[in-house]
Formats: C-alpha cells, sequence, structure tokens
C-alpha cells in the first residue's frame, strides 16, 4: 500500500482525512510506539550482527541467522522512516516532495524487502532444521558444503525482484502478480509451518542427549512470532491491495497497525536468542546469545555423529541376518 495514495489523495492531504487535530492522538501515540519499538530492534539486531561477522563462527543455521538479522535491520529502519514521516504529516510539519520520495517511498521500499527477505530466510531456516532431524545421516554427510551461502545470495535476489515487481510494476499487470506472489507467500509460510510441526514432533522421539535444544526452541519461537504477528498484517495487506478496505482514516490507521505488528515481529528475535541463552544461567546478554549457536552447534553435530554411527553398527548385523 502506498502512503501517498492513502494519506496524500487531496490538498491538503490531512485536513481531508483528519479534520480535527484532536483525531491524531491515536495515530501519533501508535506511530511513536513503533519508532521506539525499530530503535530497539536496531539495537538488537546490530548486536546479533556483530557477534556473527566478528565473535561465532558461521555455520548452516548461524549463516541463516545473519541474514535474517540484516533483513530485519533493513525493515525496521524503513519503519523508522515511515513513522518519522507519518508523524511530521499528523503533526502538520510541512514536507518537501524530495522529502516524501525519501521518507515515505524510500521507507515503504525498505519495508517491503526487508519483508520479503526475513519470511524467505526464516523459511529457510526452519527447513534445514527439520532436514538435520528428519535426514540426519544425509544431514551429515551429503548436504553440499556451501548451500546456506548459496540459498542466502539467492534468498537476497529474489527478495528484491519481487520487491520491485511489487512497487514498479505497470498497473495494469499488478494484480494479476500480486495475487501470485501472494500465493508464493502463502506456500512458503504453511512450509515454515509444517516443517516447524514436523521439528516438533522428531524432538520428542529423539534422546535429549541429541537435542540441540536451545537451537529449536530459538527456531520455534521465531516461527511463532512470525505467524502471530505478521499473517494477520498479510491479510489486511491483501484487503488493501483488492480494495476491500476503503481509504481515508481507517485505511492509514490500518497501515499503522500493520507497520508496528511487523516491528515486533523484527525487533523480538535477537531478545528470543538472548533469553533462550540465559535459560537456567545467569549469562549477560552477549554471552548467552553465543551460547546458543556455539554450544548448542557442537551438540547438534555430535547427536548426528551418534545417529551415523548407531545406524552404521545396526546396518552389518542386518545383513548378516
Amino acid at each position: 500500500m502506498s502512503l501517498n495514495s492513502s494519506a496524500n489523495d487531496t490538498n491538503p492531504p490531512v485536513q481531508f482525512i483528519f479534520p480535527d487535530i484532536s483525531q491524531f492522538t491515536v495515530p501519533i501515540t501508535i506511530c511513536l510506539l513503533t519508532l521506539l519499538i525499530c530503535l530497539v530492534g536496531l539495537v538488537g539486531n546490530g548486536i546479533t550482527i556483530y557477534l556473527f561477522c566478528f565473535r561465532i563462527k558461521l555455520n548452516q543455521s548461524t549463516v541463516y541467522i545473519l541474514n535474517l538479522a540484516v533483513a530485519d535491520s533493513i525493515f525496521v529502519f524503513g519503519c523508522c522512516l515511515v513513522s518519522l514521516y507519518l508523524l511530521c504529516v499528523y503533526n502538520r510539519v510541512p514536507t518537501s516532495r524530495q522529502n516524501d520520495i525519501i521518507f515515505s517511498g524510500f521507507g515503504e521500499f525498505l519495508n517491503s524487502f526487508g519483508f520479503n527477505s526475513s519470511l524467505f530466510f526464516l523459511a529457510a531456516l526452519s527447513i534445514e532444521r527439520c532436514l538435520s532431524v528428519c535426514f540426519p545421516i544425509w544431514y551429515k554427510c551429503r548436504r553440499p558444503e556451501h548451500l546456506s551461502a548459496i540459498l542466502c545470495g539467492v534468498i537476497w535476489i529474489v527478495s528484491i525482484l519481487i520487491t520491485v515487481l511489487e512497487r514498479f510494476l505497470i498497473p495494469e499487470h499488478r494484480s494479476t502478480v500480486y495475487a501470485i506472489i501472494s500465493v508464493l507467500f502463502l506456500i512458503v509460510t504453511l512450509s515454515m509451518l509444517g516443517a516447524s510441526m514436523i521439528l516438533l514432533i522428531e524432538i520428542q522421539k529423539t534422546s535429549i542427549q541429541v537435542r540441540p535444544i536451545k537451537l529449536y526452541i530459538v527456531v520455534v519461537s521465531a516461527v511463532v512470532t512470525f505467524l502471530i504477528s505478521l499473517v494477520p498484517a498479510t491479510m489486511v495487506r491483501l484487503l488493501f491491495f483488492f480494495s476491500f478496505i476503503p481509504t481515508g482514516k481507517i485505511k492509514v490507521l490500518s497501515y499503522i497497525m500493520i507497520s508496528l505488528c511487523s516491528a515486533i515481529n523484527s525487533t523480538v528475535n535477537p531478545y528470543i536468542y538472548i533469553i533462550v541463552g540465559r535459560w537456567k544461567k545467569n549469562a549477560p546478554a552477549t554471552k548467552a546469545l553465543e551460547s546458543v549457536f556455539k554450544e548448542e552447534d557442537g551438540r547438534s553435530t555430535d547427536g548426528i555423529d551418534s545417529m551415523v554411527t548407531q545406524h552404521t553398527d545396526t546396518e552389518p548385523k542386518t545383513e548378516g541376518s
């Protein structure tokens, strides 16, 4: 949805949609709350990016976490720009055309790009962990070494292409392309949900010594947070695009509510890592964040090795009998 098309259809736009200054209270409050959450998200994701770039060795799982943190940072930065723009609009601060493009247009582009890439990275992470549990021997022995890095590159390219199609496509073809993209998002979301459910079921069948329990809690918690906060927002986006929600105050208010829910989703992930890392430990936040992916990755590798060994030991017996 374009802010310029919903909030600036007439001149002056704010006086037409909100003739009374007292009606600005709720939108301004939501925008301020969104801005505050985005700043917290920038700090949390910034710490995550720093640790994975300089402190923690990347592996099959953490490379997705690093890219997810980058995508979330892009998204919350875009939310900051849009929230600042809306605060200026609601407070009748004069803005130039150039400022409208930077704060509204560029901010919305970052929002879409961050949302698309975050969805794909989270889906790739959940499916990756599901494969490691369901097919441990293949995951340990035959999985391509650089598969995660290749998939991350593909995800960035696909995300930018989808965002460009959403934002700059010719209006005559936009409805068809947007419907196709929505079906793609639905398939990815269902795949992510299915992988998380399979992951939970398989974890229950596996011994505690084999499970990297903290890592799985992080993955499942991130997926649950995504479903709670962004799936309703995505449905509202569809209603926006196909004009089921009327223009004016309701549309703008719904938009900033979507921004708030999305900002919460992109902000909470680093703090999930910290909370899970400090589980039963009184460790600093940075150490807790490291422990989730350092110690648990070692447990995961050891667990897979033991399962491979068990499989190798039992296979000759079956042939001999």
